[in-house]
């Protein structure tokens, strides 16, 4: 497992309600099975609105086979963004260490699409927000194992709709991801002083993105960062990225795998090891009942490289004292390790028994 792991690195890189809350209407007496075995869809019947609404639920890996409690990723658009989110979730699990969640987006099937209603802050908006507050949260948490940990994703008028919920709504989600909205991002600043008038602090995990043929809203997106940022508020945590050669359109799923990695994936930060330090760890290793395998650890400037065989190095970045990983994958945890007067070093992936290798004399 280790030497496909491994080469797979060099590769890739090679029901229950509370009084204030009105009571769901769900017109179907159990789920139509969608086209992907792990999504199933309700046709729900919303009392605030007084309309026909499509719930998108779709199962992580091992929902069915375990008692595992899950967040839950909220989607508006959910008509198209479930694919997206399914994908993103798909590709960015082969590289880094990924928390699964449960995925549920509202859509509108194959009735009239009403988005431009219901997710402008100065029309349906409010009362959207109050929809899922009210109907679909509490339906989600009665039919499904999750835990109280909400994110909620919006992209063009669905960024406009998640900025609302930022700042009127705070503590309703966990996470707020911002993607493209549709005025440019012109009210990002506003809403936000607007909140801080009467507030000091705002505990949320907030992304924002866009692509970068966007400029005016690339502006104010990173304007918008800066402004949070010189809030000091003790629970904010901020993240924007700018998807390269890309307009509104194609930056979709970009600016959407970005704001997943951003809350779901765990990502090393890298620090400074000065190469002196680093040198002890260079050297030839291997794996004891492996002798075909050649390793080796080599030193060019002040950066440590990992070479298998004849394949190109991968250069080893380290996050603490003995402790490295891979951009190109992140799901790899490299330590180094002494036991005695010898050197070992151990490749670990998650839910895999890790790899030793021991340094040649």
């Amino acid at each position: 497992m280790f030497k496909k792991n491994l080469k797979l690195s060099a590769i890739l890189f090679a029901s229950i309600f509370f009084a204030n809350i009105v009571v769901a209407q769900v017109k179907s007496t159990s789920p139509t099975t969608f086209t992907d075995k792990d999504m199933v869809q309700w046709d729900y019947n919303s009392k605030v609105i007084g309309e026909d609404y499509t719930i998108y639920v779709h199962f992580p890996p091992g929902y069915d086979t375990t008692k595992t409690k899950y967040p839950v990723l909220y989607m508006t658009d959910g008509d198209w963004n479930m694919t997206v989110a399914m994908n993103c979730f798909n590709m960015l699990r082969q590289d880094y260490e990924t928390t699964e969640a449960l995925i549920v987006g509202i859509g509108y099937g194959n009735r009239p699409n009403q988005r431009s209603r219901d997710l402008n802050p100065a029309t349906g908006g409010p009362k959207f927000i109050s929809f899922i507050e009210q109907e679909v949260i509490p339906f989600v948490q009665s039919k499904y194992r999750v835990i109280d940990n909400k994110a909620l994703y919006g992209y063009s008028f669905g960024g406009m709709f998640t900025t609302m919920v930022l700042f009127e709504h705070p503590n309703l989600f966990n996470m707020i991801f911002i993607g493209a909205p549709g005025n440019s991002g012109s009210e990002l600043i506003p809403t936000a002083k607007k909140y801080f008038a009467n507030n000091h602090d705002l505990n949320s995990k907030v992304f924002l993105g866009v692509g970068s043929f966007e400029q005016l809203t690339s502006k104010n997106i990173q304007e918008f960062k800066t402004y949070m940022e010189n809030q000091h508020c003790k629970g904010l945590d901020i993240a924007t990225a700018i998807t390269p050669n890309a307009g509104h359109g194609a930056a979709l799923a970009q600016v959407m795998q970005n704001a997943i990695k951003f809350a779901y994936c765990k990502q090393h930060k890298a620090i400074s090891i000065p190469a002196k330090q680093l040198g002890q760890y260079t050297g030839n290793y291997q794996i004891r009942e492996d002798a075909k395998n050649k390793f080796k650890i080599l030193l060019t400037g002040d950066k440590l490289f990992f070479a298998q065989n004849d394949e190109v190095p991968i250069e080893f970045k380290p996050y603490a004292k003995d402790s490295f990983f891979m951009y190109e994958n992140e799901r790899a945890d490299i330590t180094f390790h002494t036991e005695g007067d010898k050197m070992y070093m151990l490749f670990s992936f998650p839910n895999e028994k890790p790899t030793r290798l021991d340094k040649a004399k």
